[in-house]
């Protein structure tokens, strides 16, 4: 008895198959690039701001907060917010940052820490957006890593859907500007284009969920300014993750 010659289609059918398959994702990448791409990258930084904000995430050694401390030492800016998250016992990155930025009491009196259990940009965007709304503030200067800006601005962007105008700031990284070969400079790479491609190709089509609550946060400045908390056996305490209750960290909360 003979069975039936299994079908496969012909070498061109299968050809145009792929062809087709290869156009649609080229397509869906070129869409989805186009759709991502801030138009606030063209804006031109005004002579002057009432606003900075420092992205967290940045190298040891501080650039972002350099490049903001130096604008706003130009007069470019008049209030600069450098935002700090979590490391370990009440100690957030902020302080640190700050601590080791060569500030003069001038400097101190235009400087503020936001502590806050962000986790990405887009948590930092929407906690800036909220934040500058409900002051009545339309524009800010966002300072942060130059290969990070084109992926913060499209975040920003998406978050404020044209409420606030937000302006970029990049400052150089010296994981990215690394030695080619080094470790850091790999990973630093590789972690960026991974989310430049998550963030351009799938998470920039999702909507922002409205009820997503922001983020616990506050502001600190002043005597508070890097100030670190006691340590646990003198009595510290770390950061209470219940919005509007300060604590020992210096945590402020501003919500209304």
């Amino acid at each position: 008895m003979a069975f039936p010659r299994r079908f496969r289609p012909s070498l061109p059918r299968r050809t145009t198959r792929w062809a087709i398959a290869t156009a649609a994702v080229a397509a869906w990448c070129a869409v989805s690039w186009w759709r991502a791409d801030p138009p606030s990258l063209g804006r031109e930084l005004p002579a002057r701001l009432r606003w900075g904000f420092v992205l967290d995430g940045q190298s040891p050694d501080g650039n972002r907060v350099a490049e903001g401390l130096r604008l706003l030492r130009a007069g470019r800016i008049d209030t600069l917010v450098v935002s700090g998250v979590p490391i370990a016992g009440g100690v957030f990155t902020s302080m640190v940052w700050v601590r080791q930025a060569p500030l003069d009491s001038i400097d101190r009196g235009k400087i503020l820490e936001m502590r806050s259990e962000c986790s990405s940009t887009m948590d930092e965007a929407r906690m800036m957006d909220d934040f500058f709304r409900r002051r009545g503030i339309d524009s800010a200067l966002v300072v942060t890593s130059d290969f990070h800006v084109w992926r913060a601005a499209s975040i920003f962007e998406k978050v404020s859907a044209g409420g606030v105008a937000w302006f970029f700031q990049g400052a150089p990284d010296s994981r990215w500007n690394g030695s080619a070969g080094a470790r850091e400079r790999f990973k630093s790479r590789l972690m960026e284009w991974t989310k430049r491609a998550s963030w351009t190709l799938w998470e920039r089509w999702k909507p922002i969920a409205p009820r997503e609550p922001i983020r616990p946060h506050g502001l600190a400045g002043g005597a508070e300014l890097g100030r670190l908390p006691a340590p646990a056996w003198n009595g510290g305490q770390g950061l209470s993750s219940e919005s509007g209750r300060p604590n020992a960290a210096g945590m402020v909360d501003l919500k209304e």
